[in-house]
């Protein structure tokens, strides 16, 4: 059966980011909660043999349709309120995304520069990698790709 917003009402009820089951499905009954969480954190649910993130589900539930990509604001995967969703490109959804595990600066886009001996700023926008500047204080650098990701990622800035 395709998804849409009627059917999937038939089969959920959503409550404060959550799915709660409107049919008896194999183990789970009436009123129980929908799906799992990963350990990625995302939240997933089997919707007639294929599984589905639980945001996207409650995106579509709301809204009535089903962009490419939907992005959480708060940048949290379990925060499936839908005010917390958003529609967004791939380049929006990456623009919002955490700081990535191998970082040592402790703040996105700065890394540090051996032969000079200064912080680089760098973000990417538009496909494309932007040097922002060298810096001798590490403030001084996360400020300027801060503020270079205000001007350009705007609503998906995430620092």
């Amino acid at each position: 059966m395709e998804l849409t917003k009627k059917y999937l009402k038939t089969l959920f009820t959503y409550q404060d980011g959550k799915l709660f089951w409107n049919v008896d499905r194999c183990r789970a009954r009436v009123g129980s909660e929908a799906g799992r969480t990963k350990s990625n954190g995302y939240c997933e649910v089997r919707v007639d043999g294929k599984l589905h993130g639980t945001h996207r589900l409650i995106f579509l539930m709301h809204k009535g349709y089903l962009p490419r990509f939907v992005d959480h604001i708060d940048g949290n995967p379990s925060n499936n309120k839908i005010e917390n969703l958003r529609e967004a490109s791939h380049a929006e959804n990456m623009r919002n995304s955490k700081k990535p595990v191998n970082n040592t600066s402790g703040f996105k886009g700065v890394t540090w520069h051996k032969g000079s001996k200064k912080w680089v700023a760098q973000c990417w926008f538009n496909n494309k990698k932007h040097y922002v500047g060298m810096f001798n204080d590490l403030l001084d650098a996360a400020i300027a790709v801060r503020d270079f990701r205000i001007k350009n990622h705007k609503d998906f800035a995430k620092h």
